[in-house]
């Protein structure tokens, strides 16, 4: 339960705003001093690569000045003071063992032990601070557009990693399945849904080319389009249909009736009626009897479309 729990945690990673400058303000920052009782906080990037570090005084002498940090992002305040350190600087430091390390939104990152960052202040200054911290800012501004336009199309989305773990799914989505479900969404179902070859039936689009299938855990059609990056498939994103029966294309099991034969469609519709009547069959006798055809020629047809079926 506790491992669903956090599942549905990260699942929600952008349902708050990472670059929100009312998330955290310049006030935060000075409690971590006196909170922690330390005189510096180390400053750093996604990467984890040594943006600066931010000095006690120097956090009080900024704040002092009122009128100038009430205007002031988090973002701007933190890399404004987090200032490049030498190892000659960082000795007066030298007995605290562990130092707490914050990214430039003022968000705790771990801990650092101090010979990382003895090691990291001993590195060539070649200006990485300042990329590193204006990558981050770039990179979480990007993931937060994305979320938005994911969240304000208006169809049920769900995205899967290349290893059909959750990453997202918007509320769309959500409100389908408490519709459906009458609870709160739950992952490890859906995963295992997406991923079963019985509970997907492949199906036609009506644009010619897309993934479409039908779902028979959550009742319901949705596309599959895969999420590239750097030329390689690195998931899925499903679009849902809203549900209301009103889904385009010619939903017939594997076929697309525009460039087969009738045979072929006659097979492919064939398919569809033995594989619903079975899903809930209780023996074969009786699915051969609604048929009004033998049980022997129940099992040839099954076994011509490939399909399996357990009590």
């Amino acid at each position: 339960m506790a491992d669903r729990e956090k599942h549905a945690d990260e699942s929600r990673a952008f349902e708050e705003n990472p670059f929100d400058p009312e998330k955290r303000r310049p006030e935060d920052i000075v409690r971590l001093f006196y909170r922690n009782d330390v005189q510096i906080v180390p400053v750093v990037s996604k990467r984890g690569i040594l943006i600066g570090v931010m000095r006690k005084e120097d956090v009080i002498s900024e704040l002092s000045d009122i009128d100038r940090v009430a205007h002031m992002k988090i973002d701007e305040f933190v890399t404004r003071l987090a200032k490049k350190m030498s190892i000659d600087d960082l000795l007066p430091y030298g007995h605290i063992p562990e130092f707490d390390v914050i990214n430039i939104f003022g968000e705790p990152q771990g801990r650092w032990p101090r010979l990382r960052l003895f090691a990291a202040c001993e590195s060539p200054d070649t200006g990485a601070g300042d990329q590193e911290a204006g990558m981050q800012k770039d990179e979480q501004i990007l993931e937060w557009m994305i979320y938005l336009i994911l969240e304000h199309i208006p169809r049920a989305l769900y995205a899967v990693n290349s290893k059909g773990k959750t990453i997202f799914y918007n509320s769309h989505f959500e409100a389908l399945y408490r519709r459906r479900f009458r609870k709160d969404v739950d992952a490890d179902f859906i995963e295992g849904s997406v991923a079963s070859a019985e509970a997907n039936e492949p199906m036609t689009g009506g644009g010619g080319g897309e993934m479409v299938f039908y779902n028979r855990d959550l009742k319901i059609h949705y596309e599959k389009v895969p999420l590239v990056s750097s030329r390689k498939k690195v998931g899925f994103l499903l679009f849902f249909s809203r549900g209301t029966g009103d889904e385009k294309g010619s939903l017939i099991p594997g076929i697309d009736i525009r460039s087969k034969s009738l045979e072929e469609i006659s097979g492919a519709v064939e398919r569809l009626v033995l594989v619903d009547l079975l899903a809930n069959a209780r023996d074969l006798d009786s699915v051969a009897g609604s048929l009004r055809i033998g049980k022997k020629s129940l099992t040839q047809k099954m076994k011509k479309h490939g399909i399996k079926w357990k009590k």
